[in-house]
């Protein structure tokens, strides 16, 4: 149970205009209208709504009301069965406060039109709900009301007010009721109040006064609620100039504890104006008792008129939608149409305004026939944010493939993921309330764009696809150098390629194969070039190998040589006709070296050895000539002992000194 204190501030203390409440539905028709509340506060729930419907009557408009604490999840309830979404942000555009000890609880006000579920031969209606949160501090949705409106050609005509509390509760609060059709004081005027959390007539109740003039005290524990300290609730019906209360609700000129209807014609002294007034009871300091919704209902001249407006509407955040509303006809000063409050709305005194989407918002439209004359319709603007999603991945693609991706996540089942590029779209929904992904993208820029069940967009977003390239071009060359001819042989060595391009310095161009023995006739610094692809050739990878090829290697070597300074043949000497690196190693019969040499022989003569301190003989010689191919004269070298072919020559001869 709610239990209030005491507040020891003043908390607001003024006097309050028409402003401060909301006439949500105002009509003038032939029939009656009747109420009936139900409180189940924090509770799992059921109960039932009993109401008053005229024989052979029609229903013209239902309304369920709901007080909102805080904001509470969205919540299924069962209106005879039938299930309805609660949402706190379709809420009225109206705000006050319980005040409980240091706590304040802010409310608001559900309107939900429920005159498809009503039955004009069902007087009962049952309501429950299966999952209330416990605790204020998640908020809840409780104090219903339905409020139904029924035609019927056999009674007279009627003027009914539904007034929505936008006024801070404070122990002294005023409603101006100013501008209203004109009453008919011969016949009843009908009031109903909708309270909570007035819990007595001891020292919680609420005096209420009509044009100063006291009616009554009201508090107590309502017989249709599950917890105490409930507030009052009027329950009645109004037709034929008659007030008629239900349960323990009487139509009489006063109210009275948890009796909260009142014909007040008595007290009226303008059949267009009043002034409704709760004082709060005790005198040991200002507590609340919030007021949440007020129901007038009298007989008027007016007659009916036809009128339409605009369903309730769901745009999409930033939209612009036009409102239009028929039925009105100015006669005098006042305009056809009055729209309320201007937020949003291009014009408040014209019949078709333009909304502007920025959040969602509850008008009221004023509709005359004439400046006596007037009726009320709600419009629910719902403004929908634009979809968006907690993250956005995308997957590389393969270079030249379509095998990339991009992953929303946080994505409801209903919306709809898309991308596009270059002109084409593609799209993908939620299997799971978590995750869509858009396949087979290739690399490049693409626009992401959200819609969602109630078709908004959301903004634009460019995103990246990175590619990879798997293809790494490589190949082996065997020799890679040696003499001319030169014969060699190429390996492909590359990987995730099925496409190849081979080019060579030597003017060979040719795709697939590289020849199995290909052949550079002459000396010169050549190249193989490689390039390797798998899907495009925009995504190839490219390879070269350079191949040195040689002249042939002529070297003589003497097999006589005389050192004995006649100037004819005194030096062992190596002919070369290109520059190579040698080793000569010289021994005399018992095998002791006589001379030694390792160094570069340049193209042409090359003198060694002059023969110094030997005698005549024969020597034995061994010579290397290393990393070339060579041609070795004279005499002819056979395969084993190097040539064509050859990277490291060694030759062993004798040599005859003559001195």
């Amino acid at each position: 149970m709610l239990k209030k204190v005491f507040i020891l501030i003043l908390i607001w203390i003024s006097v309050f205009k028409v402003s401060a409440q909301i006439n949500v539905y105002q009509d003038i028709f032939r029939g009656g209208v009747t109420g009936d509340a139900f409180n189940p506060w924090n509770s799992p729930f059921g109960g039932n709504f009993d109401i008053h419907i005229e024989s052979n009557s029609t229903i013209r408009k239902a309304y369920l009301f709901v007080t909102v604490y805080f904001e509470p999840d969205e919540q299924i309830l069962y209106f005879n069965n039938s299930p309805l979404i609660l949402s706190e942000i379709n809420s009225l555009n109206n705000q006050y406060s319980l005040i409980n000890g240091s706590t304040v609880f802010r409310m608001r006000t559900l309107i939900v039109d429920v005159t498809h579920l009503m039955n004009p031969i069902q007087t009962t209606y049952t309501v429950s709900a299966l999952n209330q949160p416990t605790t204020l501090a998640e908020g809840i949705y409780c104090e219903y009301y339905l409020y139904v409106a029924y035609e019927n050609s056999t009674l007279q005509e009627i003027c009914t007010h539904v007034i929505v509390n936008n006024i801070q509760p404070d122990a002294s609060m005023l409603y101006g009721f100013n501008n209203l059709n004109p009453m008919n004081t011969s016949q009843n005027i009908g009031l109903a109040v909708h309270t909570n959390s007035i819990c007595d007539t001891i020292q919680d109740g609420s005096y209420v006064k009509i044009n100063a003039q006291s009616i009554g005290v009201i508090g107590g524990d309502e017989e249709n609620t599950l917890i105490s300290c409930s507030g009052v609730a009027g329950t009645f019906y109004y037709q034929n100039g008659i007030l008629t209360g239900l349960g323990n609700d009487v139509g009489n000129s006063t109210m009275s504890g948890t009796d909260a209807i009142a014909n007040i014609e008595s007290y009226i002294s303008s059949t267009t104006s009043f002034d409704l007034e709760f004082e709060y009871q005790s005198n040991l300091g200002p507590k609340t008792n919030p007021i949440n919704q007020l129901f007038l209902t009298y007989t008027t001249p007016c007659q009916p008129f036809d009128v339409t407006v605009p369903n309730d509407t769901t745009v999409c955040y930033g939209s612009q939608v036009q409102l239009n509303a028929t039925g009105g006809s100015s006669t005098g000063s006042l305009p056809a149409y009055e729209w309320s409050p201007a937020t949003g709305l291009s014009c408040t005194t014209c019949p078709n305004p333009i909304f502007t989407a920025d959040s969602s918002i509850f008008y009221t439209v004023r509709i005359r026939n004439n400046d006596s004359c007037s009726v009320v319709r709600p419009v629910k603007i719902n403004v929908r944010p634009l979809p968006t999603v907690s993250s956005l991945t995308s997957q590389l693609a393969t270079c030249g493939a379509a095998d990339g991706s991009l992953t929303a996540v946080g994505i409801a089942m209903q919306d709809l993921f898309v991308v596009s590029a270059n002109g084409d779209t593609l799209s993908a929904t939620s299997q799971n309330q978590q995750s869509a992904t858009i396949s087979n993208l290739g690399a490049g820029n693409y626009t992401v764009f959200y819609t969602d069940q109630n078709g908004c967009v959301s903004l634009d977003t460019v995103v990246t696809i990175n590619s990879v390239n798997n293809t790494v071009a490589s190949f082996s060359v065997s020799p890679q150098s040696g003499g001319a001819p030169l014969t060699v042989h190429v390996s492909n060595t590359s990987q995730n390629a099925t496409n190849f391009d081979w080019m060579t310095s030597t003017g060979l161009s040719q795709q697939g194969i590289f020849p199995p023995a290909y052949v550079f006739d002459t000396s010169g610094t050549y190249e193989i070039m490689l390039v390797a692809w798998q899907n495009d050739p925009a995504c190839a990878d490219t390879a070269t190998v350079t191949v040195v090829v040689f002249d042939s290697l002529i070297v003589q070597i003497p097999n006589v040589f005389s050192p004995n300074s006649d100037g004819i043949n005194d030096f062992f000497s190596i002919t070369v006709n290109q520059p190579v690196k040698a080793k000569l190693q010289i021994v005399n019969r018992w095998g002791n070296d006589v001379f030694s040499f390792d160094g570069v022989v340049n193209v042409g003569v090359n003198d060694l050895w002059n023969g110094a301190d030997v005698t005549s003989g024969v020597y034995f010689y061994v010579l290397t000539i290393d990393s070339v191919t060579v041609d070795l004269f004279p005499p002819p070298v056979s395969p084993s002992e190097g040539g064509v072919g050859s990277h490291s020559l060694k030759k062993e001869g004798f040599l005859t000194v003559i001195e």
